[in-house]
């Protein structure tokens, strides 16, 4: 049966069609409305915020690490530096593919798991996105070629080129200059809010030493720019820049060439020497060994590395210079200057030395040197000869006669017992014992029989290099006490000259002294301590470093000293009371060698202490050690003064 069109259908279609068509324009429309609403939102309501994360997109803000300033000695040779490295960075958030990119480096840069791990140290502490972050310091030219050859493969790597400290005398400076490395964790958030953004961009900061000390000179001032980048994290263009401030050059009272000699006269050896300025208190040299390279530290010294420094027997990393130790008989003008100043001898006191000391009503004996040679003392000594023939049974007396409150209270006026350095902070203060002290650290009372030892040196009293020093200084300088310090100079920033530094807290410790001739005669009798040969008719009147110092070669110059031997585990004696053959003892069981030593000029030019470990002899090793260093200092002078009034001729060949 054939359907019928029926005109009530077709009138629903065409309902149904238009009731789409409407509902089609209003979704439309709304659609349209949304669009617009969203548009007026973005151009009206948030248009800033979305237009500054537009800009995020391609303008970037880079820190630009300041130029660090560079540390020269007083002659104006370079002991700190920058040099120009290549090193390979990565921009994080441009490379898409990093372990494939990786993979491909690895083919041409030798990577360690290590290399990776400090890479994601660094970026963890990069303060800004999209900067980039160093993954290999120090390409070589075979190795920016493969990464200029691989560029396509590697999205986000790039080649970049960074000044990085130098330090041209390596191991020699290492004690003094210190290091620089890598900013840690711990440092940043030591840092204030200013510090903090400018050490943005810097990767490096100093460690120890001088780097340390002034580092807020050194550092400089961080500068910023604006730049334009691309999809693939290229620079296209720069819109804003502020540059960085260098830091300022620093100049030490340290003469390398005098501090080279002190690294050759030590030689195998460990030990410290240290000379200083008697009018300034300028640090001339300073010297530790062993030692280590510091520019090691610079790019992140390797885990293996650091284990074989920190796990050698002989500690390259510690530094002898500034840590303290039984100063041996050094302490013995000291101590007679104190005896002098307090009445208990003057130059005419003398005692009769059997080669022991012995309390009153005690039967331990303190032996001198003397008796372990031959059972015998110095006899009749007074004050001068017990400090050039080095008599512990003078010094023993003088220990007790003044006692040990008084005595630590002298030495104290003399800088022992605390750091008097002006910009060496962790030089270690060293230890004058006290009753009050031995209470405090040990639980213990004092004992009278601990009162002797500290008179010639081999007690409880412990002192550094640097005070032992800068005591054979204030010797030299007449009884004046100069701070010792490290710095001489800062760049002014303006013109680039130096200016002589003023230290605010320099502020003079003055020790306690006898009367003017009184040093004098202390002074004289160190002199003899080098100078006063052989006495037939007196015996054992020879100087203690006599032939070890004057006798082999006469001195050019007037020079004063005073030897030193302190016991590690006591006197090495054998079964009948013998002292062994050095040669028989263990190494680590020699008794250390000192000697301290000065230009005995009226006006003293240099002073130096010499600390041998385990060197056994205070004459014999350390006094031509000392020699070493002043003739090293002192011979070019001399000769420049001679030539200078004409007593020396200079000729010259073609």
């Amino acid at each position: 049966m054939a359907h019928k069109f029926r005109l009530d259908e077709h009138k629903q279609e065409i309902r149904v069609f238009h009731g789409r068509l409407i509902f089609a324009a209003g979704f439309v429309t709304l659609l349209v409305l949304i669009l617009a609403g969203w548009m007026i939102n973005l151009q009206l309501f948030n248009h800033d915020y979305f237009s500054a994360r537009s800009d995020g997109n391609r303008l970037h803000s880079q820190f630009i690490p300041p130029t660090r300033g560079l540390i020269y000695d007083r002659n104006g040779s370079l002991l700190a530096d920058n040099r120009p490295i290549f090193n390979l960075t990565v921009v994080r958030e441009t490379a898409t593919d990093f372990e494939k990119s990786l993979e491909v480096v690895r083919d041409f840069i030798p990577l360690t798991d290590e290399d990776l791990e400090q890479y994601r140290e660094r970026l963890q502490r990069r303060a800004v996105p999209h900067t980039s972050v160093p993954l290999k310091f120090q390409l070589n030219d075979e190795e920016i070629a493969h990464i200029a050859v691989n560029q396509h493969k590697l999205p986000g790597f790039a080649v970049e080129a960074q000044l990085l400290r130098y330090y041209p005398f390596g191991e020699a400076t290492a004690h003094a200059i210190g290091y620089v490395s890598e900013i840690n964790r711990d440092e940043l958030q030591a840092m204030n809010e200013e510090q903090s953004r400018n050490y943005r961009g810097s990767n490096h900061i100093g460690k120890i030493g001088i780097e340390k000390t002034y580092e807020e000179h050194l550092h400089g001032t961080v500068g910023f720019e604006t730049v334009e980048k691309n999809n693939r994290g290229r620079v296209t263009r720069v819109l804003g820049r502020t540059d960085p401030v260098p830091g300022l050059d620093i100049q030490l009272h340290m003469d390398i060439q005098l501090q080279m000699a002190a690294e050759a006269a030590l030689g195998d050896r460990r030990g410290a020497i240290v000379a200083i300025d008697p009018a300034t208190g300028g640090v001339l040299a300073m010297v530790s060994k062993p030692g280590y390279d510091p520019n090691l530290f610079v790019t992140g010294i390797s885990r293996d590395q650091m284990n074989e420094l920190n796990r050698s027997r002989y500690s390259p990393m510690f530094n002898r210079a500034i840590n303290p130790r039984v100063p041996g008989s050094t302490i013995k003008p000291i101590v007679g200057l104190a005896g002098l100043y307090y009445g208990i001898v003057d130059k005419e006191f003398t005692i009769q030395d059997p080669g022991f000391y012995r309390l009153p009503g005690r039967s331990r004996p303190y032996y001198d040197w003397t008796w372990w040679n031959d059972k015998s003392g110095h006899g009749t000594i007074d004050l001068e000869r017990a400090i050039y023939q080095s008599c512990n049974t003078y010094f023993s007396h003088i220990a007790v006669e003044l006692g040990i409150d008084t005595l630590h209270d002298y030495l104290l006026t003399w800088g022992f017992g605390s750091n008097t350095a002006l910009d060496i902070p962790n030089a270690n203060p060293g230890l004058v014992p006290s009753p009050e002290w031995k209470r405090e650290a040990r639980g213990e009372p004092w004992y009278p029989g601990e009162t002797p030892p500290e008179g010639f040196g081999n007690g409880m009293f412990q002192a550094t290099t640097l005070q032992m020093a800068s005591a054979a200084a204030t010797i030299a300088n007449h009884g004046v006490f100069k701070r010792p310090r490290m710095l001489k100079a800062v760049q002014n920033g303006v013109d680039g000259e130096f200016a002589d530094t003023i230290f605010a807290d320099e502020d003079v410790l003055q020790p306690l002294l006898p009367s003017a001739e009184d040093v004098a005669y202390v002074r004289r009798a160190m002199e003899h301590t080098v100078s006063k040969p052989y006495d037939r008719e007196h015996r054992r009147h020879e100087g203690t470093a006599y032939p070890y110092v004057h006798g082999a070669e006469p001195l050019a110059y007037p020079m004063g000293g005073k030897s030193g031997t302190a016991q590690v585990v006591g006197v090495q004696v054998d079964a009948r009371g013998n002292r062994m053959d050095p040669e028989t003892v263990n190494e680590d069981h020699l008794n250390h060698a000192m000697f301290i030593a000065f230009d005995a000029s009226p006006k003293s030019r240099i002073a130096v202490a010499v600390f041998i470990e385990n060197g056994e002899g205070g004459s014999s090793v350390g006094g031509p050690l000392a020699r070493e260093v002043l003739d090293a200092y002192l011979l070019p002078i001399i000769e420049q003064e001679q030539v200078d009034d004409g007593s020396l001729l200079l000729t010259s060949s073609d």
